[in-house]
This record gives structure tokens, C-alpha cells and sequence, in this order.
């Protein structure tokens, strides 16, 4: 019996991108996504969505809530423009993290609850984060095997607050006395992590899986020949030169070794950015204008992906329902609508 699974990468607010897509294939299908796979997979903002969807939201009602308070996460500022924007991006977030947690904090109790927990989440999820306590990467999980019984109590909107405390951006997140930064710093697609889960902990045969791998746009990362080879902190922060790096090169690693190890049974839905689109897109860009590109790409990445069988197969699969380890507690929560 196939098992499958959904992986979404990190991406800050272009995690616009990967909930128009699903919402799209959502329209497509007439049935929430979240139902045709046994695994949801997450990183930062895609554990956001990642936690949402298992919760059991649409991927529309999460769409439309980041479109909704895209702005208060990331208050909109007119950017300058050359030089000026490229040295205040720099300047951003030197003493302390830029933004406020608790819009974002607000958005995630409204799109999964207010004090839900992990024990209420309705499909086996894992979603990353970095123990900065322990020096180590964390994988938060549901109760889908019997020796995981730590992280079931926790609230959703505190792992959803670790997995996307982006460096700079966000402050570091505290769940019971242990810090907590953004997971994408060791694993921005959750790709391998989510491989490893359903092999590892969960015995599925590889013959078994199939991964739906959605993006958030990838921006090109080549450097010209003319780059200053001593680049400093300045050099690298310039126009998010160090974070596109970062992400990307995971990206494309984690694409390349999943379509070796998966050949046929991996789907990878993204969108590379236009030199135009980059220049209006960011990890903590909310505007009008970012809003009705990523949604552009999402329509046309959707329309794309529509063509494919795999896709096709994927979406006809129903996953079975789960026997959690923590099945008596409640499995449900009141959050949007």
C-alpha cells in the first residue's frame, strides 16, 4: 500500500507561495489536501502550514489568513531602493531580532487554535527546529509511534513559533526551558527528515513512498565572477545574499538526492524567481505587490503540476486514519471560521 507524504519547505512569508499551491490542487480536487497523505512534513513557515493542515484547515482558510495579516507579521515599509536598500537590509536586525513574535503568534492561534495542542493534530506530522540548549537539531512529532510521548502536551503554536524563529527576523522561542531557533537552518526542505521518518520509525518499504515536495520560489544564488572574494558580514547580508544561499543550496542538494533515492515517486513544485520578482520578494515582505506575485506563481506552478500522473496518483490516494498513542485525548479545536 502506498504511503505518502507531504514535505513544505521554509521560506518566511513566501510560504504565501506554497499555500496558494495547495489550495489551488485543493480547488482542483474538491477535498482538503491533507487527505491524500499519511505524513505531513514541515520547516518554519512550512510547519506553520505543515501544523495547520494536520489541525485540519484547508489550505485556502491558511492562504487567506497570510494574506489577510501577511501585514502585521511583517509591517509593510516602503523599501529604498540601490545602495540604501542593500545597506539597511544589512543594518536590520544587528541589535536585536527584527520583528515582534506575537502578531505571528496571533496568526497561528487563529489559523490552528487557541491553546491546541499537538495531541489534537488529526495526521502524523514532524516539523524541525534547532535546540540551541542542546546544540542539536529537534524533530517535533505526534504521538504516530510508541516510544514518542515527549511532545504531545506541547502547545501547536509554541512548535510552530520554534520551527520559524528565523535568525535575525524572530526572536529565539522557549519551550520548557530550552531555546529554540529556525529549522531551516539544517534542513529548510524537511525532505530527508520526512524519508527518514517513514523508513526509520515507521518501516515503510522505499517501494512504498511518494513525496509531494512544495516550495516557497527559489531565488538563483550564482555569484558573478566579479564578486569581491573577501566578502565580510557586509558583503554576505547584502540583498540576503547568506540566507538565499543557505536555502537554495539546501534545496537543490535535498531535489537532486530525493529524485535519486524516490525516481518516480517524487514530486518537486516550486517557482525560480524572475531578476523583477526578486527585487519584490523577501523573507519578510508582505506587500500588495509580493502578495499578487506569489500567487501568480502559485497559479501557474498548480497549473503546471495539474499535467503530471504522479500528482494525479498522489490525489487519489486516501489516507487511512490514524491510530495515535495518545488517542483518547481530544483530536480537534475551534480556530478559524
Amino acid at each position: 500500500m502506498p504511503f505518502q507524504i507531504l514535505c513544505l519547505s521554509g521560506g518566511g512569508y513566501m510560504g504565501l507561495y506554497t499555500a496558494s499551491v495547495l489550495a489551488r490542487i485543493e480547488k482542483q480536487t474538491g477535498r482538503r489536501i491533507a487527505d491524500s497523505f499519511d505524513l505531513i512534513a514541515g520547516t518554519s513557515v512550512g510547519g506553520i502550514i505543515a501544523l495547520g493542515l494536520s489541525m485540519g484547515r484547508t489550505a485556502g482558510e491558511i492562504e487567506q489568513a497570510f494574506i489577510d495579516d501577511g501585514d502585521k507579521i511583517f509591517p509593510a515599509k516602503r523599501p529604498p531602493v540601490g545602495w540604501l536598500r542593500s545597506s539597511l537590509q544589512v543594518l536590520a536586525g544587528v541589535a536585536c531580532s527584527r520583528h515582534d513574535p506575537a502578531p505571528l503568534r496571533a496568526v497561528i492561534e487563529k489559523i490552528v487554535g487557541i491553546d491546541a495542542k499537538m495531541s489534537g493534530l488529526l495526521t502524523p506530522t514532524v516539523v524541525t527546529a534547532v535546540n540551541l540548549t542542546k546544540g542539536k537539531p529537534r524533530v517535533f512529532k505526534t504521538g504516530h509511534h510508541r516510544d514518542y510521548t515527549r511532545d504531545w502536551t506541547l502547545d501547536v503554536a509554541d512548535v510552530a513559533l520554534a520551527t520559524s524563529a528565523a535568525p535575525t527576523y524572530f526572536p529565539i522561542h522557549c519551550i520548557d526551558d530550552e531555546l529554540y531557533a529556525d529549522g531551516g537552518m539544517f534542513a529548510n526542505s524537511p525532505d530527508m527528515v520526512a524519508l527518514h521518518e517513514a523508513e526509520h520509525f515507521l518501516k515503510k518499504d522505499r517501494s512504498e513512498i511518494r513525496i509531494l515536495s512544495v516550495g516557497t520560489t527559489t531565488a538563483a544564488f550564482a555569484f558573478s565572477a566579479s564578486t569581491k572574494l573577501r566578502l565580510g558580514s557586509w558583503g554576505w547580508m547584502q540583498d540576503q545574499r547568506l540566507p538565499t544561499v543557505m536555502i537554495g543550496s539546501q534545496q537543490a542538494m535535498t531535489n537532486d538526492m530525493l529524485s535519486h533515492m524516490l525516481p518516480g515517486a517524487y514530486l518537486r513544485i516550486d517557482h525560480e524567481q524572475s531578476p523583477d520578482q526578486r527585487r519584490e520578494l523577501a523573507l519578510n515582505c508582505a506587500s500588495y505587490q509580493a502578495q499578487k506575485n506569489l500567487r501568480a506563481a502559485a497559479t501557474a506552478s498548480a497549473q503546471e503540476a495539474s499535467k503530471s500522473s504522479l500528482l494525479r496518483t498522489m490525489l487519489e490516494h486516501k489516507a487511512p486514519r490514524f491510530d495515535f498513542i495518545n488517542a483518547s485525548l481530544p483530536r480537534s479545536t475551534t480556530a478559524i471560521g
